[in-house]
C-alpha cells in the first residue's frame, strides 16, 4: 500500500495536474473530471498525512468544481438530467454523492490543518484565487509573475468560521464586528446590511464557494449557452464549450449582466417588462389625447400622408396620439 501511495503521490497528481495546467487545456469538462479524480486521490488521507499539497488540491478541486461542473439536483446524477440517453451530460465518471462525501469528510482537518499552520494556509489560499479565476495552476500564475502572498485569516464571527478574507480586506469584516447591530437599527436594515456588505474576495471552505466582489462564481445559465445570439461567441471565442464560469455583475428587474471569468466577455440578457403601461403614470401623458389620424387639425394633415401607410409596418399594433 505504500509502494502504491507513493506512485500516486510523486507520479499520478503530477501528471493530471499537468493535464489541466489552462495553458494545455481549454476544455472545462476534461477539467472538471480530472479535479474529481484528484479530489478521489486524497479519500482516505488522514489529518497526520495532511501538508501543503493534500490541502491545497483539495480546496482548488472543490472550488472549481463548484464554479464549472453541473452537478445534478436528483437523487441519481448524470444521465438523470438529460431526456436523450444518446446525448449524456458531461460526467465526472464519479458518483457525485461520493465527491460530497469526500469533501464533507475533510473538511474538518482542512480546517483544522489551516489553523494550526497559518503559513501554508495562505498559499492553499492563493492557489485557490489562481485556479478559480483561472489566472494560473495551482502552483503559479501563467504569467510567472511573483505575488506578495497575502495573509488569509477566517472571518472573526462565530457564525463566519470558515469564511476566509486576505489581509487586503476592511479590518471590520475581517474581524467580524461588521454584524454587530447599530444602535437604533432594526432586524430588517441589519439584514440588508450585513448580507450585501461588500467583499472584494472571499474563499468559503464550509461550502466550497468562490466569492468575488460580492458575486458568487457559477456556470453561464444554460438557456444563455443554448441562445442563438450566443452561438457565435460560443464558437469562436469558447471554441464550442457546453459552460463557461461568470459571476454576477449587477442584476436588475429586467437585465441580468455576467462577466464571464478569464474571457474578457460580458453578457448581458433582457426580460420583457410585463407592467401595465395604464398603471404608470408617467407612461402616458394626458396632454397628447387626440387620437392618429382622425383628429388632426389642418396644418397637420401632412403628417397623416407621410406616415398612414408606413406606420402599420413600423409600429404594428400601435396606436398613436397627438
Amino acid at each position: 500500500m505504500k509502494e502504491l501511495r507513493q506512485t500516486l503521490d510523486a507520479r499520478v497528481i503530477p501528471m493530471l495536474e499537468y493535464w489541466i495546467d489552462p495553458i494545455r487545456c481549454k476544455n472545462v469538462d476534461a477539467s472538471n473530471l480530472v479535479h474529481a479524480h484528484l479530489i478521489y486521490l486524497f479519500k482516505n488521507y488522514t489529518y497526520e498525512e495532511f501538508d501543503y499539497r493534500s490541502i491545497s488540491v483539495l480546496l482548488t478541486s472543490q472550488v472549481y468544481l463548484s464554479i464549472n461542473h453541473r452537478f445534478s439536483n436528483k437523487a441519481y446524477d448524470d444521465l438523470a438530467d438529460s431526456s436523450d440517453p444518446s446525448k449524456p451530460p458531461p460526467s465526472i465518471q464519479i458518483a457525485q454523492s461520493e465527491i460530497f462525501d469526500i469533501i464533507q469528510g475533510k473538511r474538518y482537518h482542512i480546517l483544522k490543518y489551516m489553523k494550526n499552520n497559518p503559513k501554508d494556509a495562505d498559499a492553499a489560499m492563493e492557489a485557490v484565487v489562481r485556479v478559480a479565476t483561472s489566472t494560473g495552476t495551482r502552483a503559479e500564475r501563467t504569467d510567472k509573475k511573483e505575488l506578495k502572498q497575502r495573509r488569509w485569516k477566517s472571518i472573526g464571527h462565530p457564525t463566519c468560521y470558515g469564511r476566509f478574507v486576505p489581509d487586503t480586506e476592511d479590518d471590520k469584516l475581517r474581524d467580524g464586528s461588521y454584524r454587530k447591530p447599530k444602535s437604533g437599527e432594526n432586524f430588517e436594515k441589519w439584514m440588508l446590511r450585513v448580507t450585501t456588505k461588500e467583499v472584494g474576495i472571499e474563499v468559503n471552505v464550509q461550502i466550497s464557494e468562490f466569492t468575488l466582489q460580492n458575486h458568487k462564481m457559477m456556470l453561464l445559465d444554460p438557456s444563455i449557452m443554448k441562445h442563438k445570439d450566443f452561438q457565435h461567441t460560443r464558437k469562436t471565442v469558447l471554441a464550442g464549450a457546453s459552460d463557461v464560469a461568470c459571476a454576477e455583475v449587477v442584476h436588475t428587474t429586467n437585465r441580468y449582466h455576467w462577466r464571464l471569468v478569464g474571457q474578457r466577455y460580458d453578457v448581458m440578457s433582457w426580460a420583457p417588462d410585463k407592467r401595465n403601461y395604464h398603471d404608470i403614470k408617467a407612461a402616458l401623458n394626458h396632454d397628447y389625447s387626440r387620437k392618429f389620424p382622425n383628429k388632426l387639425r389642418p396644418g397637420e394633415t401632412w403628417i397623416a400622408e407621410v406616415l398612414l401607410e408606413k406606420l402599420p409596418l413600423i409600429l404594428p399594433d400601435v396606436t398613436l396620439y397627438m
